[in-house]
């Protein structure tokens, strides 16, 4: 069972007191997972997020197919462990547009899962630490859409000096 101690080194609850923390604690429920298990596919709908508390996953993305003979692949954007406790999914709390990545486990793995209606009743709540939360995730997803750009423009410059050859 996932520990009050627990969520507190979480990056996502930074600054939610201790007694709202219990609440998110017996909202969480535990699934676990067996290596190569798909825990979230991309370009579908879903209204949960996602602590990892044991194991790795690794987050994909489908690349483009060129030809329908083309065999599809997948490209591997990060490798997630246990040992900092990362959350993802986190857009499922905040409307219902399609995940945007590929979320597999890498090994056996457990994971704890907060989904948007329980979300909900706790910002009914506790309204200030639902909006430390949201602070936290946006704050989250501006550094991925940062890393993004970086790697972006890596690749771009790597095409374009391929096409100059």
């Amino acid at each position: 069972m996932i520990t009050v101690e627990t969520l507190e080194k979480i990056r996502l609850f930074n600054g939610v007191p201790e007694e709202h923390l219990v609440a998110i604690k017996d909202m969480l429920r535990s699934q676990t997972f067996a290596k190569g298990d798909t825990i979230i596919l991309e370009n579908t709908n879903s209204d949960e997020m996602f602590i990892l508390t044991e194991g790795k996953v690794i987050v994909t993305k489908e690349l483009i197919k060129i030809a329908e003979t083309v065999e599809s692949r997948e490209k591997v954007l990060a490798t997630l462990s246990s040992d900092i406790f990362p959350t993802f999914g986190e857009n499922g709390l905040l409307g219902s547009a399609p995940r945007t990545a590929n979320v597999i486990a890498n090994s056996d793995c457990t994971i704890y899962i907060l989904n948007k209606t329980d979300y909900e009743r706790f910002a009914d709540q506790y309204l200030s630490s639902a909006y430390k939360i949201m602070i936290n995730i946006a704050s989250t997803l501006s550094q991925r859409l940062h890393d993004t750009d970086i790697n972006l423009v890596k690749l771009a410059t790597a095409f374009y000096i391929a096409v100059q050859r």
